[in-house]
C-alpha cells in the first residue's frame, strides 16, 4: 500500500517508473549489472530487471539496473 501511494504521488509530479524486461539494452536508460549466456534468449536483450528505472517527463531520473543476455556461441 506505502509503495502504491509513494508511486501515485510522484506520478502527480510526472515521474513514472518503468521496467525494461525484453527491451533491448540501451546505456542510456539502463545500467548493466551482468551479462549471462541465455539460450533462446536475442543477445543484448534485457533478460533481469534488478531495480527499475524511473523518468520525469521523458528525462531519466534513475536508470534501470538491468541483466543482459550474453551471446552463447
Amino acid at each position: 500500500m506505502t509503495h502504491r501511494l509513494l508511486l501515485s504521488v510522484l506520478a502527480t509530479y510526472g515521474v513514472k517508473p518503468f521496467d525494461p524486461t525484453g527491451e533491448k539494452f540501451d546505456p542510456n536508460r539502463h545500467e548493466a549489472l551482468y551479462q549471462a549466456p541465455m539460450p533462446g534468449k536475442e543477445p543484448g536483450s534485457v533478460v533481469d530487471c534488478q531495480k527499475i528505472g524511473f523518468t520525469i517527463k521523458d528525462r531519466l531520473l534513475r536508470a534501470a539496473q538491468v541483466g543482459v543476455a550474453q551471446d552463447t556461441s
